[in-house]
């Protein structure tokens, strides 16, 4: 870690913010490598909780607090809504994130009734699950995929945006509180195992099942807690609250005990009821300060597990972001709609480029001229001194090859190199542009002249085949051998062995 105290430009940080009712509360989450930290916490009264948007004094308050002024930052709030929507497995895993948001945000409309228009979305895809022996694949053409989709009014994020860069910090996404509560559980030495937490807010509860580090299942109960405390106290019976509670975390996997957050993991009272009706037990969730506790055990900061669940997933690496909901434009499009400058670009890249070669071109011939002056100097030299000194007939003779030596590398810096280095690109450009969308390569090595080794990953075997036979049908492609195909994971890990034709051929 001392690699971080002499640089501190190395640290990623983010203040994560949520509004919840009467109260707003803030994380800042510090992330040093592979490692993520809590670094504080503060909570405020809000002066008006009818308000769904944070207060700019508000937030500016809760950085004075944090120690932290400006930078990125994160939001949660209910107004996102977090749904699934079923779409076809085959047509999702073949678009692009950007190409899938545009089509999702269209679908939305009769599950949270934002018009796409006006919607603002992300979306996040489950990776395809390995095929295990003895399991039926699916067909892809029948095979719908469940799309987990984050979904808030552009005007909403228009507005929160806004009041965030009044109080100095840029906002870079908006999360629901549905896929943040049970991030901190990464933060545990065992997140691989099978773990459930069941999050009790004012307003409703939410139940999570993670197993081998992703979320199984999700749900959203109708529990609040005072309901919860009121069944708690005898005020209240009901039997289907009761029964509900009971079929909910009765699914909780063992040997782990039950995880309890939210403002019901504070009171001892509810979390010693849920661990008599769990299985396996409950305990309530410890966040634990890196800046130290302040007011209270850590099991009662189990209240920001939600917004301190927003930053670790926003730094969080992999594609942990994605369910975020952005206003930024993909690239692509940038580009796209900018294409008319796009010639200009590759005009000044290419008279770049051109210009680069030509001044090192003019650098190595003063070299070199250099360089022959010297030796020409010494070979007079030797010529003089030739009868006295026979024995520096040798050196003379040595002194000339190095000179056609010298004569040969200025003869293929003139010539032959341009060839190699044309050879070089098409070669380089031919590997790529071969390569199938479901196909990611990860070495490219030239082991001589005509030889090269390419390595990478494919989705499926029909795009490890389609690969070989486009290298081979290159023009400048020799042979294209297949070394080395091997499944890891979900993906295939190949070799191929290529030898191209000569750069003069």
């Amino acid at each position: 870690m001392e690699i971080f105290l002499l640089f501190p430009f190395l640290e990623k940080k983010i203040l994560a913010v949520e509004t919840s009712g009467e109260t707003i509360r803030a994380a800042l989450i510090v992330k040093k490598g592979r490692t993520h930290e809590i670094r504080d916490l503060v909570s405020l009264v809000r002066p008006s909780p009818e308000d769904d948007l944070p207060d700019i004094g508000m937030i500016k308050e809760l950085g004075v607090r944090l120690g932290v002024s400006e930078g990125p930052a994160v939001f949660v709030t209910s107004m996102a809504r977090a749904v699934e929507i079923p779409m076809d497995g085959a047509r999702v895993y073949e678009m692009k994130q950007y190409e899938l948001c545009e089509a999702v945000k269209w679908e939305v409309e009769p599950y949270t009734g934002v018009t796409g228009d006006n919607a603002l979305v992300g979306v996040s895809v489950a990776s395809k699950a390995a095929v295990e022996p003895g399991m039926i694949i699916p067909d892809d053409d029948d095979e719908e995929t469940l799309v987990n989709v984050s979904v808030l009014e552009r005007n909403v994020y228009r507005a929160v945006k806004e009041r965030f860069k009044a109080a100095g910090f840029s906002l870079t996404r908006i999360y629901p509180p549905d896929v943040c509560f049970y991030m901190p559980l990464y933060l545990a030495p065992h997140e691989e195992a099978s773990r459930a937490i069941l999050e009790i807010g004012v307003d409703y509860s939410n139940f999570a099942i993670l197993r081998g580090g992703a979320p199984l299942q999700i749900n959203t109960l109708n529990i609040s807690y005072e309901a919860l405390k009121e069944l708690l106290s005898g005020e209240s019976e009901s039997p289907d609250l009761e029964e509900t509670i009971k079929f909910t975390v009765g699914q909780a996997p063992g040997p782990l005990p039950l995880v309890v957050s939210g403002v019901g993991a504070g009171d001892p009272e509810v979390v010693s009821y849920l661990a008599g009706v769990v299985p396996h037990g409950a305990e309530p969730l410890e966040i634990r300060k890196s800046a130290g506790l302040r007011g209270g055990e850590a099991a009662q900061n189990s209240a920001f597990a939600t917004v301190s669940g927003a930053g670790i997933r926003e730094l969080k690496a992999g594609s942990t972001r994605k369910i975020g909901i952005s206003d930024e434009e993909a690239l692509v499009l940038k580009v796209k709609r900018s294409a008319y400058l796009m010639p200009l670009v590759v005009m000044v890249l290419l008279f770049l480029v051109l210009f680069s070669h030509y001044e090192y071109m003019r650098f190595r011939e003063g070299t070199l001229k250099k360089e022959m002056t010297h030796y020409k100097a010494v070979l007079s030299e030797k010529k003089a001194t030739k009868a006295h000194y026979e024995t520096l007939l040798t050196r003379s003779k040595k002194l000339r090859d190095e000179i056609d030596f010298i004569k040969k590398r200025i003869a293929f810096a003139q010539g032959d190199a341009d060839k190699k280095i044309d050879h070089l690109i098409r070669v380089m450009e031919g590997v790529a542009d071969a390569a199938p969308s479901r196909v990611v390569l990860t070495d490219f090595t030239q082991n001589g002249e005509r030889l090269y080794t390419l390595s990478g990953e494919a989705g499926n075997l029909t795009s490890v085949g389609a690969y070989a036979t486009g290298l081979q049908a290159l023009a400048w492609c020799e042979v294209a051998e297949m070394k080395e195909i091997r499944q890891v994971g979900a993906s295939f890990a190949f070799l191929f062995s290529i030898q191209t034709q000569g750069a003069s051929e």
